[in-house]
């Protein structure tokens, strides 16, 4: 399964070549091995301590040399100072079975490993003790690979311009020895060859000797780590860096798969991402290549990747830094709202007290009056002109109870409601604080920056506090729409489109019908300016059927249960 899935991969990074295309599924894939990475290393240790049983068990030499060797093989990009013990070793088992062929080859193979190191006065003091007649010819590759290698390091990181072109002649001398001395279709050659064609900037060249070399390794090994680097460094040379990106990740993916501590891949895609504002990302793959980097222990290595951890690390620390401001911001404002709720809460239930007293108080007064209404009435049985003038003031005074009572039942209907839209309000905030608490605890901050950033919650909300007030209202005035229109020229009257939802001109007369007569008022729940609610007034006034002085007085009267 781990074949096909990397064989896809490759396909991926075929087509990052023609065209761009989501890293995102290579990322996620990188991220799953380096999760699995210690069980890789498990694994990795548990063969070499197998080899290192062998090793105590034989008795001949040869086979000491042999079980030697494999186990240098496994320290090589493992661990480094295991690796040149164990060269070590064999150079002195070989020389104990006088095979000068193969303790001369270790050799070769100790200074190579001496200069990846970083220890290149050693690697040349090794090399120049070699006499090379001793080798037989496939050892010779090793031999001069192992110069070429200790002078293409010092020319890459001396300070000295003289000195740089001195190591450069010495190191292109050197692989032009490989070249005359190695098959042309083995790896050495071809790695020489792609590397000359890339420091000559014969880029295209160089990548098709990189795809004969990547046809002969296989996905997930070692070999096709090393391969896939090179690759992305040529991607890197022509600035196709999405094709850099996919070779770094797959090299990186084969490197965990082997237990390769010693490694450029992820520290120069951690690089990158860095580059690209990606910092959880590349903090991780740093931190990890660095970790790495200090169980290889070779001082080049943490030169190289030193200054980029730090870079990164400082930028990821900052970013917390920030993050964590941000969320005391949201906490501490969710907590003023909080309390801001409560306050109104307390605030309403006060008035509905009050209300409640003083609409108790009303029906003792109108109690008063009709008991004082009757013992006129029968005093005054013979008063006809007495009679009828106090006729008139009881049904004035009706009248008057008749808008008291209506307004009290407007009063109590808009009271449960505003009370019900407030407890459901506090669920809301507490569903947010709970939304927020969690992507806290979560540390998921671009999430919860998107939330508090989006305006469709508070858009949502107005539309639903306008949809609760218009059904509150026809609920109170069922025929308001009808009698309005019947105030209205024939050719300016208003159809609704949902008989349930009312226009802006509606609203307005809505609330001039409940008293609130004020423009900045009517502005601040409408949520327009005073000029637009202005307009709004005048235009359905001037369409007024009669006196338009009197067209608000008019609305003030739709739906009173007596007769004016």
């Amino acid at each position: 399964m781990k074949k096909i899935l990397l064989s896809l991969l490759i396909s991926f990074c075929a087509i990052l070549t023609a065209q761009s295309v989501n890293l995102d599924s290579l990322y996620k894939c990188l991220d799953k091995e380096i999760n699995s990475s210690s069980i890789y290393v498990t694994e990795h240790e548990n063969k070499i301590s197998t080899l290192k049983k062998m090793l105590e068990e034989v008795e001949d030499g040869k086979e000491k040399y042999n079980i030697s060797y494999k186990i240098f093989k496994e320290y090589k990009s493992f661990i480094n100072d295991s690796a040149l013990t164990y060269i070590e070793k064999c150079i002195d088992y070989a020389d104990k079975i006088n095979r000068k062929d193969l303790s001369d080859n270790c050799k070769s193979l100790l200074a190579f490993q001496c200069s990846t190191a970083g220890m290149y006065t050693e690697s040349l003091d090794i090399l120049r003790s070699i006499n090379k007649r001793n080798l037989k010819k496939e050892d010779l590759g090793n031999y001069y690979i192992a110069f070429n290698h200790v002078y293409g390091e010092l020319s890459y990181y001396t300070q000295l311009n003289h000195l740089r072109a001195f190591y450069a002649d010495k190191a292109n001398a050197y692989r032009d020895s490989v070249f005359y001395t190695v098959d042309p279709s083995s790896e050495d050659y071809l790695l020489k060859k792609e590397t000359q064609l890339v420091n000559e900037n014969r880029l295209e060249e160089a990548l098709k000797v990189n795809d004969e070399r990547l046809k002969k390794v296989t996905y997930g090994t070692h070999e096709y780590a090393i391969v896939s680097y090179y690759r992305s460094q040529i991607f890197r040379s022509m600035n196709q860096l999405d094709s850099v990106k996919c070779w770094l990740a797959l090299s990186a993916i084969s490197d965990i798969r082997n237990s390769v501590m010693d490694h450029a891949s992820l520290w120069n895609l951690a690089d990158l991402l860095n580059k690209d504002g990606d910092l959880d990302r590349s903090y991780k793959y740093i931190k990890l290549s660095w970790n790495e980097t200090t169980v290889f222990n070779a001082r080049v290595r943490s030169w190289l990747a030193s200054p980029i951890l730090s870079m990164i690390d400082n930028k990821y620390q900052t970013s917390i830094k920030e993050r964590n401001e941000k969320l005391r911001t949201f906490v501490i404002v969710i907590s003023v709202l909080s309390v801001l709720l409560l306050i109104g809460v307390f605030y309403v239930n006060h008035q509905r007290k009050k209300l409640s007293m003083a609409r108790n108080q009303m029906k003792i007064i109108n109690n008063q009056l009709k008991e004082l209404n009757d013992e006129l009435s029968t005093v005054n049985d013979n008063l006809d002109k007495s009679n009828h003038d106090l006729s008139v003031v009881n049904e004035k005074l009706s009248h008057s109870n008749s808008r008291l009572n209506e307004s009290n039942r407007v009063k109590e209907e808009y009271i449960g409601r505003f009370l019900s839209l407030c407890s459901i309000y506090i669920d809301k905030l507490d569903g947010f604080r709970k939304q927020v608490n969690k992507k806290m605890k979560n540390n998921e901050m671009e999430q919860l920056f998107q939330l508090t950033k989006s305006l469709d919650f508070r858009e949502k909300e107005l539309t639903e506090l306008y949809s609760n007030f218009d059904d509150a209202f026809l609920h109170l005035f069922p025929n308001f729409v009808e009698e309005f229109n019947a105030l209205l020229k024939e050719d300016s009257k208003i159809t609704l489109t949902d008989v349930n939802i009312l226009t802006t001109e509606l609203r307005i007369f809505a609330l001039i019908r409940l008293g609130i007569d004020d423009s900045s008022k009517i502005a601040d729940f409408l949520h327009y300016s005073v000029n637009t609610i202005y307009n709004y007034r005048a235009r359905v006034k001037n369409n007024a059927n009669g006196n338009r002085e009197d067209f608000e007085r008019r609305v003030r009267s739709i739906g009173l249960t007596f007769e004016k």
